[in-house]
């Protein structure tokens, strides 16, 4: 695993080396709404919302955003988890049009499952893409632990 993680940092290290200098995909005051629909401890929805705050780093190609999910998954053998995620998002662009992160966040919620409801505490931990067809319009791809699922597809929209 060691060896895998080692080999994967020095090839973004070396990619990040010749890219160009990004073209906007995700800056200060970029406001990025996203909807997806995921696989993994059952079948998830989510819409996120992603706010820049920052840019300009590592030679303009990378920016921070802010930003907070409302999560819903109807696990596979009943019940279903709802939550709300406030999270944070490091941005990196390597080529023109793709804007790829990396998402941390916490929150909380509620787990129904039968008659029952319990207050629970989730987590997000992710790496994504979102590929820009139009200034404005992106199609994503997310894998990691997202709304309780491991991969995620769906659209962005910037505002």
């Amino acid at each position: 695993m060691k060896k895998i993680l080692t080999i994967l940092v020095m090839a973004v290290a070396s990619i990040a080396t010749i890219t160009a200098s990004a073209n906007g995909t995700f800056a200060k005051n970029d406001l990025v709404g996203s909807a997806t629909i995921g696989f993994g401890d059952g079948f998830a929805q989510r819409i996120a919302i992603d706010y820049g705050v920052a840019d300009g780093w590592i030679n303009g190609n990378a920016s921070l955003g802010i930003g907070a999910s409302l999560n819903n998954t109807i696990g596979w053998h009943g019940g279903d988890i709802l939550t709300l995620i406030a999270n944070c998002s490091f941005h990196y662009q390597f080529v023109e049009n793709l804007d790829t992160y990396v998402v941390v966040g916490f929150g909380g919620g509620v787990a129904m499952a039968h008659k029952y409801a319990d207050g629970r505490f989730d987590w997000t931990s992710s790496i994504g893409a979102r590929y820009y067809l139009t200034p404005t319009f992106a199609l994503n791809a997310e894998v990691g632990h997202t709304n309780r699922s491991f991969c995620n597809l769906g659209v962005s929209i910037k505002f």
